[in-house]
């Protein structure tokens, strides 16, 4: 898996509130116009040139979150025009068009995973810290060739009902069908998903990498039949609602989408819950140059995460945003203190060097 299938995931929830009447006229337009780019990269389909920023994510709605949350705040200050493109900035497209000299793009909403990837193959430039503040963020979201924008979390959602009002108290709970009878689901992309089975079998969060994986697929063998994989965001509340799965390792997005369906009846754990960060990175030969820098220093600023937050449930990389939320949105921000008291983090480093071989892995395992 790569942060793509997180970022379209965050852009489908968002459309869904343009449906509902949630969100106004032309954030809806927004979204149309967003869907019909995001397959793949058109040349020319966005006007990149020194005197604006575009910036490509994943399409839907969260082209006009990412306006209102990160290029409103800055052309307002800068008076420098952003383009918010949602085609899509998978690695294979950023290759093309570096290698090809035909670069449209000045930042890309990939993950942490994703700027160690293009780094290795020298497609992005370096993040200049003499321009961006990484003090604004943690260490660790402080990559050479990325910076962390937002966060997002893995995490144990249940039906209270099947569960007769039991909640279970981390990942063991998964595996206890005795305790907890019904299917499960989890995904069938590999970041974040033995990482909980191994914690099940008791290894300590310190231990977890590299990932023990014969261990983990030993773990989980005797429920395959009892596991529902799901591949996108939306069909995890669709196993919910239709009572198909009492248990499952989804987005903490979608778990408060359910639970806001239907408070007394679906619920999530914060414990053991595993964050992930999305990431700015820069294209070798961007347009707009070192100006990019300057945008993507003011998308640390606490405000504007805030924003992102609620509008789509993204959570903030920079913690003084903490200090803005109202107790409403601490409560399903991911990276809260009291949510975060036992969370890990997925380490970039690991997945970047192995992704590939164990995605592969993962498929024939669940297939078998």
């Amino acid at each position: 898996m790569t942060i793509s299938h997180f970022a379209q995931d965050a852009a489908q929830i968002a459309l869904e509130k343009f449906n509902r009447g949630e969100i106004d006229r032309r954030s809806f337009l927004f979204a149309l116009s967003g869907l019909g780019l995001a397959a793949a990269f058109k040349p020319g389909a966005a006007l990149a040139d020194a005197s604006e920023i575009v910036v490509c994510n994943w399409g839907g709605a969260a082209v006009d979150a990412f306006a209102k949350a990160y290029g409103d705040p800055f052309t307002k200050k800068s008076g420098m025009k952003v383009v918010i493109d949602g085609a899509g900035p998978a690695v294979g497209t950023i290759r093309a068009m570096v290698e090809s000299g035909k670069v449209i793009w000045d930042a890309t909403d990939g993950g942490m995973i994703d700027s160690l990837t293009l780094g290795k193959g020298h497609l992005v430039e370096k993040i200049d810290y003499t321009i961006v503040d990484k003090s604004q963020v943690p260490e660790n979201f402080a990559g050479e060739f990325g910076v962390s924008n937002y966060v997002y979390s893995n995490v144990l959602a249940y039906d209270a009902e099947a569960t007769k009002g039991v909640a279970p108290t981390g990942w063991a709970d998964f595996f206890d069908t005795a305790k907890f009878p019904g299917k499960r689901t989890m995904c069938k992309w590999i970041q974040g998903q033995l990482e909980f089975v191994l914690m099940a079998d008791g290894v300590a969060p310190a231990d977890l990498y590299p990932l023990d994986v014969d261990r983990a697929f030993k773990k989980l063998k005797p429920m395959l039949a009892d596991i529902i994989f799901w591949e996108g965001g939306a069909q995890t509340q669709q196993l919910f609602r239709e009572g198909e799965v009492v248990m499952g390792n989804i987005w903490h997005t979608r778990a408060n989408l359910l639970n806001k369906e239907t408070p007394d009846k679906f619920k999530w754990i914060w414990e053991q819950n595993i964050l992930s960060a999305s990431a700015w990175s820069v294209p070798k030969g961007n347009p707009a140059g070192k100006k990019v820098f300057e945008f993507i220093n003011s998308t640390l600023d606490p405000a504007g995460q805030l924003v992102l937050l609620q509008l789509m449930g993204n959570g903030p990389s920079n913690p003084k945003t903490l200090a803005l939320m109202t107790p409403a949105d601490a409560l399903v921000n991911p990276t809260t203190k009291e949510n975060a008291a036992s969370q890990i983090m997925l380490n970039p480093a690991y997945y970047a060097e192995h992704e590939t071989e164990l995605q592969n892995k993962y498929l024939d395992f669940i297939s078998s």
